[in-house]
């Protein structure tokens, strides 16, 4: 297994440990869950601004995202209430987002991982072509809805 997929599934494992505080599974909450089987490759990309596409699905308490990003394309600043933890598994980003109370500016290359928490703002630029997996926990309701938050109408 590749470094890029053992860190992944170790990201996902401990946002998964982190959201139940470590409960234990037993065999009743193993019998009332849905256990769900999906496959990025198979998943129609939805265009949600100008060279932003995605792929996304959700379980009951997070999603994830495959976002495909045209080099210049813009995700303009915004916030949720929802942990973010993103991976650019290819490309480069530069990120505007709040860190230690100052508004600063990072780039975001291929392998590494940034992790807003909820409410921080934040704002990407694809400096190229760029592959983005996000992680987002609870479920993004207003993703939910299929109407495009204000902030990505902005994109288009």
């Amino acid at each position: 297994m590749s470094t890029k997929k053992v860190l992944v599934a170790v990201i996902i494992s401990l946002l998964f440990i982190i959201n139940t505080n470590g409960q234990v599974t037993t065999i009743d909450s193993v019998a009332t869950s849905k256990v769900q089987h999906f496959n990025f490759d198979d998943m129609p990309s939805e265009t949600i601004g100008e060279g932003i596409k995605r792929k996304w699905f959700h379980g009951e308490k997070g999603q994830m995202t495959i976002f495909n990003l045209e080099k210049g394309a813009h995700i303009p600043w915004h916030k949720h209430p929802n942990e973010q933890i993103t991976y650019i598994m290819s490309g480069k980003v530069k990120i505007k987002t709040i860190i230690d109370g100052k508004e600063t500016i990072v780039e975001v290359g291929a392998g590494e991982v940034i992790v807003f928490p909820e409410n921080v703002p934040h704002e990407f630029w694809a400096l190229e072509k760029t592959v983005d997996l996000d992680v987002h926990v609870p479920v993004r309701q207003d993703w939910l809805t299929k109407e495009l938050p204000d902030y990505l109408k902005k994109s288009k």
